[in-house]
């Protein structure tokens, strides 16, 4: 069975609901508010999709399922790679997820050094936060400019077991100070409500769209990839994916 996330908070389906936004934003303008109803249960669905995904992946099968359509590329995205590439691969992730900092830590590298460096494939940067530490750190990453913010998602990925935790708080805001924002630019970005509510709208984009419920998701030109267990099995996907690129 992989790895639970941690902290899961909310059910993520109930979490995502309208209801929810009016709490959402009361909980992320007062911080880090933390709330443990039902974290097992949203933790849980997350770790059977992607132990699902990686049983296909062991099999040798290619577990990415079709789409109706491919995500439109909005100019202001954050991507790594070539705008121009063949290939269009969207990630999904929660800055909170183990299986994401996997990807990140273990994956991506030789992922970026075979296709993205090479032209290939362009890695657009969608956020899916699953708990509200994972939500303010997401903010916190968009708040920096240019390269800052590619950077920030590293830091809050290797130091995900300091920051994810009971005291999200206090490390999240050590981390972004070593960033370089000062308490005046903490609060600005964490109370930004269009930036609040565009992370949102993106959650809800995913969902309806893409049936998107877990972390990592990929959507690789019009298929969709949700749980990964090591490089090979992510390569024969974009391979696949790429051979059907005119």
């Amino acid at each position: 069975m992989a790895q639970r996330e941690g902290i899961g908070f909310l059910n993520k389906r109930v979490f995502y609901g309208l209801g929810v936004l009016i709490a959402l934003v009361v909980a992320v303008g007062a911080y880090f508010m933390i709330a443990d109803k039902n974290a097992e249960r949203a933790a849980s669905a997350t770790g059977e999709v992607n132990a699902a995904g990686e049983a296909n992946a062991a099999a040798g099968v290619d577990s990415s399922v079709p789409l109706k359509q491919a995500p439109v590329i909005a100019p202001d995205e954050l991507f790594l790679g070539d705008a121009a590439a063949k290939l269009t691969v969207v990630e999904y992730f929660s800055l909170g997820c183990p299986h994401c900092q996997h990807f990140h830590a273990d994956i991506l590298p030789q992922f970026k050094s075979e296709f993205i460096d090479t032209g290939k494939v362009r890695l657009v940067f969608r956020d899916f936060p699953l708990d509200q530490p994972s939500l303010a750190a997401a903010m916190i990453a968009r708040c920096l400019p240019g390269q800052g913010y590619f950077a920030m998602v590293d830091t809050l990925f290797a130091q995900q077991g300091t920051w994810h935790t009971q005291n999200a708080q206090g490390a999240l805001t050590n981390i972004a100070k070593g960033a370089g924002m000062d308490q005046t630019k903490l609060d600005a970005c964490l109370n930004d409500k269009a930036l609040r509510d565009r992370i949102v709208s993106g959650i809800q984009e995913a969902q309806a769209k893409f049936e998107v419920d877990s972390t990592p998701t990929f959507i690789v030109g019009d298929r969709k990839l949700a749980g990964i267990s090591g490089y090979d099995d992510f390569k024969a996907t974009i391979e696949a994916q790429l051979a059907k690129q005119p």
